[in-house]
């Protein structure tokens, strides 16, 4: 009798513990598919992709035309890329130092000048860049004749001060043509400026 009590025992223990084990498998189970219900209904939130900006190709078509003391697009300067605002600007904060072989620099050029033609606004370094390249594809020699300056022959609004405007001449290319890369090559405001008084070049200016 007694072996037999124990043999009822040993089978009734592994009756349980199989039973616990069914038990833990079919909750486990269940879990699982909870998970995978939740996945199926969660968003689906695409990869970020950060596309960078290419210094080598235009940021536009080329136009076929710009013609002299005329600017693309149409409104004015302030209206496109924002008027000059001195207290939100900070010099070390907002301005790049570049240089380039391929590029002349007035200021290194200039002796009687304390301007620095290589600093300019961290907006202006992208299509700065793109136009180089645009520029020297095409055998041109980019002249840097002004940008970032406090003081001097600007206006006591001129986005020179803020080292967002930039003045630039092309000898090989000539200044229609070097307008056009302009344009082509990203920047937000682009004037063609050649007045009767002398000093003609092309004006470009981009946004804060």
């Amino acid at each position: 009798m007694l072996k037999d009590e124990k043999t009822l025992i040993v089978t009734a223990g592994s009756l349980l513990m199989l039973l616990i084990i069914l038990i833990g498998a079919l909750v486990n189970r269940g879990c699982r598919k909870h998970e995978a219900a939740e996945e199926a209904l969660a968003p689906v939130v695409p990869p970020v992709v950060v596309i960078a900006e290419d210094p080598k190709h235009p940021a536009r078509p080329i136009p076929p035309r710009f013609k002299r003391d005329t600017h693309m697009p149409n409104g004015g300067e302030g209206d496109t890329s924002g008027s000059i605002n001195l207290g939100s600007f900070s010099a070390g904060r907002d301005l790049v130092f570049i240089d380039d072989d391929r590029v002349w620099w007035e200021s290194d050029n200039d002796k009687d000048d304390d301007e620095c033609d290589h600093s300019m606004h961290f907006s202006m370094e992208t299509p700065f860049r793109r136009l180089i390249q645009l520029v020297t594809d095409r055998g041109g020699k980019l002249k840097v004749q002004d940008s970032f300056r406090v003081t001097g022959v600007h206006s006591s609004n001129s986005l020179h001060k803020e080292g967002r405007g930039l003045d630039v001449t092309c000898d090989e290319l000539g200044l229609e043509m070097l307008a056009r890369l302009c344009w082509a090559a990203g920047f937000d405001w682009v004037y063609y400026e050649a007045s009767s008084r002398g000093g003609a070049h092309v004006h470009c200016s981009v946004k804060r």
